[in-house]
């Protein structure tokens, strides 16, 4: 079918907003934490988000064909999107290096701190990229805010229900004062989510091919429907832990996992809808 070919960038695109995702809210994390214990593992999950960002980058290369190619698409980069993409992904790759290289130094702590902006700024920039490739006026549902918010909510949400499972597997028990942000980054993400499904739906207009539809409108709503329940499911099983990590009684891994499980399948479920919903003007 049509739209297989298209199969691999579901996953590229949400390991890569997972990637960002898992820097910026360790940012936040880690805030101005002395803890020794938290500082490591908010490093070994900037290591985690290189290698998850160069798989995602080995995938994308399934989609282009040979990857010798991509070096050419520079030449276009003041004309085209997708060579502007490209640029980024090699920005921001190398920021991620940087940051894995800063924080094996010792008494890092400053330069470590600044390569972690560095590197969320370029992961927004980048998804802000992506988002413009398939921001055309040809492709209702697609021609608007919708592509950028919903990638900006799918980054939230992996990232703030990662960090919620990595700091409730903590032998030494989640700080109180990290719980906060892995919640809000992902209560974030679900009020982008709101803001992204009814402007991502796909026009009634007479003027869109009925050919290049994959799925019929009423199809499309009921399936962001269901993206939305199952991230929320997700959110609120998140919620539920943080809840019971601040009044003392544990942050467990029963809660953070299975919401973690939740907000992926309905970011993947997500995504196959988003490019399921493809269609163009014209005959």
């Amino acid at each position: 079918m049509e739209y297989l070919q298209e199969f691999p960038l579901v996953f590229f695109t949400l390991l890569v907003q997972m990637a960002v995702g898992m820097v910026l809210v360790g940012k936040c994390v880690l805030g101005n934490e002395a803890d020794r214990a938290l500082r490591e593992g908010v490093r070994r999950q900037n290591v985690a988000a290189l290698l998850l960002f160069a798989v995602a980058v080995i995938i994308s290369f399934v989609h282009l064909g040979t990857p010798l190619h991509a070096p050419f698409t520079l030449l276009h980069v003041t004309q085209s999107w997708l060579s502007r993409e490209i640029l980024m992904i090699g920005l921001m790759g190398l920021a991620l290096l940087w940051l894995v290289l800063v924080g094996r130094k010792k008494h890092a702590v400053d330069g470590e701190k600044k390569a972690m902006i560095v590197a969320g700024l370029c992961g927004i920039a980048l998804l802000f990229v992506m988002s413009c490739v398939y921001n055309q006026s040809t492709m209702p549902g697609w021609s608007n805010w919708s592509v950028f918010t919903a990638f900006l909510a799918s980054m939230c949400l992996l990232g703030g229900s990662w960090h919620g499972v990595v700091l409730s597997l903590r032998k030494e028990g989640a700080p109180v004062r990290a719980l906060g942000p892995c919640l809000v980054w992902a209560v974030l993400g679900l009020v982008l989510m709101a803001v992204s499904l009814p402007l991502a739906m796909p026009e009634q207009s007479a003027f869109v091919n009925p050919v290049s539809r994959l799925l019929p409108p009423a199809c499309i709503a009921w399936s962001h429907g269901l993206h939305a329940l199952v991230s929320g499911l997700g959110v609120v099983l998140l919620a539920l832990a943080a809840a019971r990590g601040m009044q003392g009684k544990g942050f467990r891994p029963a809660l953070t996992v299975p919401a973690f499980l939740l907000i992926v399948l309905g970011e993947v479920f997500g995504r196959l809808v988003f490019y399921l919903s493809y269609s163009r003007l014209g005959m």
